[in-house]
Parts: structure tokens; sequence; C-alpha cells
């Protein structure tokens, strides 16, 4: 039998009182709004994801991660989406597949919210860029496929990547259990307690899982180095991230008078990006903010080197990472399907030796600047329009 509606909401509160030790724990001063702000958005994250979307007899693709809602170092080019599964149920999904640079759906064991990645594992997975998706371009109408969710499948997981903001097209898909008796039945007790237990363990494990990676991140000693080096890992096929991404992280610390440079040599690879995240590890505000840059955006010198600045001010170059005042966070680098895996310098530089170490790297004047970030945000806008 379960709970009352009393005690249920008791120990949703309490739940959500003991949030701030979790995700402040050890933060940086300074940040006390950001984290408060942060912790709102988390939990709405986790109303949507194991509230509104855990239905697995009707299900619907719900936002994972969007602007203003960020969380677990998302990428700011890849829109996530999200609904649960049952083992052993047929579905079928429809619509309009878009035309993002890569778009895969997997089948995932687990949840986000119990906060042990390192578990989940990919069952299915159909991907654009490999040929597996049956989802290709033509008349949406016709635009169909299905599949029985295997044993142990959790969830459906879909991602589009976007490499140029302004004429990619995200997709606009339906999902249906083919079983399922229509129309639903009434919510009752039993099914609502259950996802109120999965929103306890978004709070609890999954925010802790966050916090630590983020902060254990962020506050390594790679922030205070003078030089750093980034190299890149591929996950195994088994892994719930993006098939083919390889990935690296490194933690920055960035002052106001100082920058960091980085610095690498894209090999042949369908896509890369480097994106910042905060000590939260959430994006900055990826609409009016440059806090990411990829292969489409971010051009490369004469010699073929890709040199990026992260200052807390604009420096006048094209190449440039925002943190939004951030001092400490997270500088990740992704490449999908990368036939080799280049190492990214980053060298601490105080802003009077930039102009030295950067000769031949694109200006920027700041009307372009501000024509950037408009197209920037309007591309946000459409990606996430409601």
């Amino acid at each position: 039998m379960a709970d009352d509606p009393g005690s249920l909401w008791e120990r949703f509160a309490a739940q959500v009182a003991n949030l701030e030790g979790i995700v402040m724990a050890g933060s940086p001063e300074g940040l006390e709004a950001e984290g408060v702000r942060y912790m709102l958005r988390y939990l709405a994250a986790g109303i949507s994801t194991c509230v509104e979307f855990d239905d697995a007899s009707h299900p619907e693709l719900g936002s994972l991660i969007e602007n203003r809602r960020s969380w677990g170092l998302d990428n700011p080019d890849t829109k996530y989406s999200f609904t649960r599964l049952e083992p052993g149920a047929r579905y079928r999904i429809a619509g309009d597949p878009g035309t993002a640079l890569e778009m895969e759906i997997q089948v995932d064991s687990g949840h986000f919210a119990d906060g042990r990645f390192s578990e989940w594992e990919c069952l299915q997975r159909w991907r654009r860029g490999d040929g597996s998706l049956p989802l290709g371009v033509g008349d949406p109408a016709t635009q169909a496929m299905e599949f029985t969710a295997p044993p142990g499948a959790g969830y459906l997981h879909l991602r589009e990547y976007f490499g140029d903001w302004e004429s990619e097209r995200p997709a606009v898909l339906t999902v249906e259990r083919l079983d399922a008796p229509m129309p639903p039945d009434p919510l009752d007790m039993d099914t609502m307690a259950a996802r109120m237990d999965l929103l306890g363990d978004w709070l609890t494990a999954g925010a802790r899982c966050w916090a630590e990676l983020g902060a254990s991140i962020a506050g390594g000693a790679a922030a205070a180095d003078e030089s750093a080096e980034l190299v890149p890992f591929l996950p195994p096929a088994t892994a719930t991230g993006l098939g083919g991404q390889a990935y690296g992280m490194v933690g920055y610390s960035c002052g106001s008078g100082e920058c960091l440079l980085l610095e690498f040599e894209p090999p042949p690879c369908r896509y890369w990006s480097v994106s910042l995240a905060t000590w939260f590890w959430e994006s900055p505000d990826i609409a009016n903010t440059q806090c990411s840059l990829n292969h489409t955006q971010a051009p490369p010198d004469a010699d073929g080197t890709v040199r990026i600045v992260l200052s807390q001010h604009d420096p006048g170059f094209a190449n440039w990472l925002d943190p939004s005042g951030h001092g400490t966070g997270t500088i990740a680098f992704r490449l999908l399907d990368a036939e080799a895996l280049p190492t990214m310098h980053v060298t601490r530089l105080q802003a009077g030796d930039l102009e030295a170490g950067l000769p031949d790297s694109e200006r920027i004047t700041p009307q372009r600047r501000r024509e950037t970030l408009r197209a920037r945000r309007d591309a946000v806008v459409r990606r996430y329009r409601r």
C-alpha cells in the first residue's frame, strides 16, 4: 500500500531541504545565488524526468536538459530528450527526424536518478552517422521505426547534435507503446509513490553524483597549473554516451586580468566542440554567452591550429569562451568519429600578453560580437520552441 499524500510530501520536502548540503558542499565563495538557481533548475529537471515523463505505458519524449535547465556536463550543441520504457514492450517512434548533424536514439539501462553512471549500459542504439537510424530524410508521415525494449531497459534517450545552429532543424517525434490500452488508466497512489521515490533518488544520489564529479574536476590540481594538457578518451561501445564520441575534461581557474589559451589541431572528424561548465557542472547561459564553440563556429589559424581564448572579459578575438564570471569550472572537449585523438594544450597568460600569443588569430568588433550572440540566441529559441 502506498504512503498517503501527506507522508509523500513530507519526505519530498525533507529531500529538497537536504539538497543544499549536497550541492553547495565545498563550493567557492560568491556562488551562493548561482547555487540556489542551480538547485531550482535541477529540481525542475527532476520533476520532468522522474514524474511527468516516467510513463512507460504511454510515453512521450520530454526535454531532459535545455538552456536554463542544465546539469550533468551537458553539451550546448545537443538537444536531449527522454522517456521511460518497459522491458519486453513493443514501441513505435514516428515523425520528422529533423536535420541535425547527428542523431542517436539509445535504449539504456538504469536511470539518471540513481547516480550510478558507471553501471549504466547502452542496450540498443540507432545512429544517423553510421546509417543505422531508420528515420531518414523524407516525408515525415512515412518516417517510423519499431522495436521491442530488451531485458534491463530503463529509458529511451534521444540526442541531437547541432553543428550549424542556424540551419539545422530539430526533430519532432512521437513515441507510442503499441500494446498499451487507450485511453490510459487513471493515475493511482502506488504509481505516484514510485515516481516520488525516483524523484527522491534524483535529489539525493543523482545530485551527489554530479556535485562530486564537478567539484573533483573544477577543484582539481590542473585548475591551478600554469599549463595543462587535455587528452580525450574513447568510451567503450556499451557506454551510454554518444556512439563514436571521444571526451576530454580538465578543470580551469581564471580570474580577472588573466586568460587561458587553448590550442589544438583538429583531426579529420565529423564534429568537435569545446565548451565550459560551471562548478555545478551546468552550462552557463548557452543562448546569451559564447560558452561553447564547435567546428562550424571557431575558425582555425593559417597553420591549421584552433586557438581559443578563455577569459572573463571579451578579448576581441573571434574564438572566445566566456565563463560568465565563473572563476573555476570544467573545460570539456568532444570529438565525433575522429581519426585520431589530439591533445589540447591549455596555457595561462596575462591579458597583456595575449596579442603576442595570437598574431594571426581572427579579431572581432563589438558590433559583430553582438550579431554573433543574437544569432546564437535566436538558434536556441528555435531549438527549444514549444
